[in-house]
C-alpha cells in the first residue's frame, strides 16, 4: 500500500502513454500497403458435391466389406463346445483344471448338474 501511494504522489493520475497525432488517421492504409499482395482465387464450389459422394462411396465399400468378412466366418456365428475329457487320476483331474481354469466353485457346480 506505501508503494502504491508512494507511485501517485510521484506520477499522479496523468497517463504516462500518448499516441502521436494523426497516427490512426493513417493506420489502416499504412497497414494495407504492408500485407503482400494476393491474387483472389476461385472457389471451387463444384468440387464439393464430388468429395461428398466419394466420401459415400468409401463408406459403403468399407460396410460392405466388412458386412462380408463377418457373415462369412463361421466362427463369429456358432457356439464354442467343449469336449469331454476323460480323467482316470487325481493329479489329471488337477492338470485339467488348470488348464481350463476351473476353481472349486466351478467344479462343484459341474458334479452337481449330472
Amino acid at each position: 500500500m506505501e508503494e502504491e501511494k508512494y507511485i501517485q504522489e510521484k506520477v499522479g493520475n496523468r497517463n504516462p502513454f500518448q499516441v502521436p497525432e494523426g497516427y490512426f488517421d493513417t493506420f489502416a492504409d499504412q497497414l494495407m500497403a504492408s500485407l503482400p499482395e494476393r491474387q483472389p482465387r476461385a472457389k471451387r464450389v463444384w468440387l464439393r458435391p464430388l468429395r461428398y459422394a466419394a466420401a459415400v462411396v468409401c463408406v459403403f465399400a468399407l460396410g460392405a466389406m466388412a458386412w462380408f468378412a463377418l457373415s462369412s466366418s463361421p466362427d463369429v456365428h456358432q457356439p464354442v463346445q467343449a469336449e469331454a475329457v476323460q480323467v482316470s487320476s487325481d493329479a489329471e483331474f488337477e492338470a485339467a483344471a488348470d488348464y481350463v481354469m476351473l476353481d472349486n466353485s466351478d467344479i462343484y457346480a459341474c458334479l452337481s448338474d449330472e
